[in-house]
């Protein structure tokens, strides 16, 4: 998967989908998968269960996630990214967050329910290294300006 030299676009829909589940089981994390085609923009958010239902750390439910992966294999897609929010601190990831990034070829997006309107930022997280990817939604950068 080649990297983005400047922005990387996402849907303004896909944001809201995002900010919305993290809203409907605030003060808890939410989590989930973001799709796309080989090689191509993310086209979808699916949301998961978090099966440890914490405010500070987020698990997805190992056979919920192979089964969308399956079904999205099956519709010519592919996991895109992981994402989940930080309802009370900032989104950047954490130790734990960083440990636990088992996907180096995906994004990792992060919102926040403790900033308004709730920004999304996605990193890349390789071998423990978190690199900040400058995301473009609608045209704007969600948490600049």
């Amino acid at each position: 998967m080649s990297r983005p030299l400047s922005a990387l676009p996402f849907p303004s829909g896909l944001y809201e989908a995002i900010v919305a589940h993290a809203r409907s089981v605030f003060p808890e994390e939410c989590c989930g998968l973001v799709a796309a085609p080989s090689g191509g923009g993310p086209v979808r958010v699916i949301p998961m269960e978090n099966a440890l239902h914490s405010p500070v750390r987020y698990e997805m439910n190992p056979k919920e996630q192979f089964q969308v992966q399956k079904d999205l294999r099956r519709e010519g897609l592919e996991m895109w990214g992981i994402y989940h929010s930080h309802p009370a601190t900032r989104p950047y990831p954490s130790e734990t967050d960083v440990r636990l990034a088992f996907y180096p070829e995906l994004y990792y997006l992060l919102t926040s329910l403790a900033e308004d309107p709730p920004p999304l930022k996605a990193y890349t997280i390789r071998n423990g290294v978190v690199c900040e990817i400058p995301l473009m939604v609608s045209g704007e950068v969600p948490g600049e300006g």
